[in-house]
């Protein structure tokens, strides 16, 4: 090792070591600079390699959403006509089955009824005079053949051996007129019908002008038991 012993120059600055390299040694090698141009290639390369897959997936939604476009929902509410549904309440009060028709024996407990015409009028007699329905009215006649196959009479004016309702086609029901026994040609009040014997009776009502009769119900009056209906067809 030479160290120098050299005075230090005017100045005041003071003496350096100086060691010279070991024989055979190299000192290591300082890294290399970065290259800059390497870098912006990579850099460049990834920008554009982000740019391509953004364009694929943009192209990709863009082609499905033009091949298929959502589907559009269109909800329609209809209301049925009116007239439909009136129709159909017709038709609902139509499909009543009968149990006869006009012409048959309808036999309802005993009480056996033959309906042979039915009449429509302005007026009728009723106690020997002329009666009439009325403005907006009308009566409707019922001429009948009552048969007692019951076991006890039947007083068919006065009380009520058999209970009746007429009945148009929007299901409106109509009692007899008062008076029965009135009618010209009906049984007298009180004229008891005997079991086996059969009489002309008129089973007379007040309906409104425009009324449809479709139907007429009867059974025998009776306090002990439900009774069951019997319906004759009068269209």
């Amino acid at each position: 090792m030479i160290r120098s012993s050299a005075a230090p120059p005017s100045g005041g600055i003071m003496s350096q070591n100086v060691t010279p390299p070991m024989p055979g040694y190299e000192p290591p090698t300082a890294p290399p600079a970065p290259n800059k141009n390497r870098t912006v290639l990579i850099a460049t390369a990834a920008a554009v390699a982000a740019a391509a897959i953004a364009a694929t997936i943009t192209a990709g939604v863009t082609g499905n959403s033009e091949a298929s476009p959502a589907p559009t929902v269109t909800v329609t509410e209809t209301a049925a006509p009116e007239a439909d549904t009136a129709e159909a309440e017709d038709a609902a009060t139509t499909t009543v089955e009968t149990d006869f028709k006009v012409g048959e024996k309808a036999d309802n407990g005993g009480a056996v009824v033959k309906i042979t015409k039915v009449v429509e009028s302005n007026t009728i007699t009723l106690a020997g005079a002329q009666k009439n329905a009325g403005d907006g009215a009308k009566y409707v006649t019922l001429k009948t053949v009552v048969t007692n196959e019951t076991k006890a009479s039947m007083d068919l004016t006065c009380s009520l051996p058999i209970v009746s309702a007429l009945i148009d086609d929007q299901d409106r029901r109509y009692d007899t007129i008062e008076n029965l026994y009135e009618v010209a040609d009906n049984p007298e009040c009180n004229a008891q019908l005997q079991p086996g014997f059969k009489d002309d009776m008129q089973f007379v009502y007040r309906v409104p002008k425009d009324a449809k009769i479709t139907m007429w119900e009867f059974y025998p009056y009776d306090l002990e038991n439900e009774p069951t209906p019997t319906l004759v067809d009068l269209t």
